[in-house]
């Protein structure tokens, strides 16, 4: 069963195995400290969820602990084909996912510092990928978690890029929305939608100077803190969101999603 899952994961399209220049998927902040690019979609959720399965079995208790609670959506009014497509269509494969808790963000960076740190043994050592399981002590390289306050805090401080504020100055796009908030108007004065109706994709918009999009908006993201998190999210209007507020949440939500940040371990 271990080489089964092992071999699957060379296959997944997640962002996982993209570069050992830096940590896959993520974009530098600053000395040994990462940032995923996007929020956590679906599809990457999917995967880990593959993994879980193929490793432990369809009806095992850790298998059934990944699954997302998509009975979230009964929390709002209309939102009920949600429970059943939001998740499962491939049409919202590349959005947040959400109905996620704390617990569950925090095993699934353990399990991408895993995958991670096992693919890049694998390719140094040149080694036929069932031999992992003969091996003990793989060298940490990578170390994915949730960010702190502050470096979230500072992540989103960033100012647009240079490509986006070019965008902004021409007439077709001044007034588009930058980000996914709660709006009641459905078109700006130049006839450009305001607003998603739920979430939007993980990298609509435009990316801050660091290269991260939807770091304000489309979800809010679990933070380090049990119980807080940044951002704001499609349910919340713009003015209600700062960089500095907190957001509370008590479990799995239809506007709360997260990203990884990722340290790199020097000595490797």
């Amino acid at each position: 069963m271990k080489t089964i899952v092992i071999l699957s994961l060379v296959a997944l399209s997640f962002n996982l195995f993209a570069s050992n220049d830096k940590p896959p998927g993520t974009v530098k902040i600053e000395e040994n400290l990462y940032c995923d690019v996007t929020e956590i979609s679906n599809l990457e959720w999917k995967e880990y969820m593959f993994w879980a399965k193929r490793k432990y079995g369809e009806q095992s208790k850790k298998y059934k602990a990944v699954l997302p609670d998509t009975l979230v959506w009964r929390q709002g009014k209309y939102n009920e084909p949600y429970v059943q497509y939001y998740y499962q269509h491939p049409a919202y494969k590349n959005y947040p996912v959400i109905g996620i808790s704390y617990e569950q963000a925090r095993s699934f960076c353990k399990w991408r510092s895993d995958r991670v740190n096992e693919k890049i043994y694998i390719e140094k050592h040149k080694i036929d990928p069932e031999q992992l399981a003969t091996i003990k002590n793989i060298p940490n390289v990578y170390t994915y978690r949730l960010p702190t306050k502050a470096e979230w805090e500072k992540i989103a401080s960033a100012d647009y890029s240079k490509k986006a504020k070019r965008k902004f100055k021409r007439k077709k796009y001044r007034n588009a929305p930058r980000h996914n908030f709660k709006t009641t108007r459905d078109k700006n004065e130049n006839g450009i939608s305001q607003k998603a109706d739920i979430t939007n994709k993980v990298d609509a918009y435009w990316k801050n100077t660091y290269g991260v999009y939807n770091i304000l908006g489309n979800v809010a993201e679990i933070i380090a803190v049990k119980g807080v998190a940044k951002g704001g999210s499609w349910r919340h209007k713009a003015e209600e969101v700062t960089i500095e507020k907190d957001f509370s949440y008590d479990g799995p939500a239809d506007w709360l999603g997260f990203r990884c940040v990722c340290e790199k371990n020097m000595d490797e």
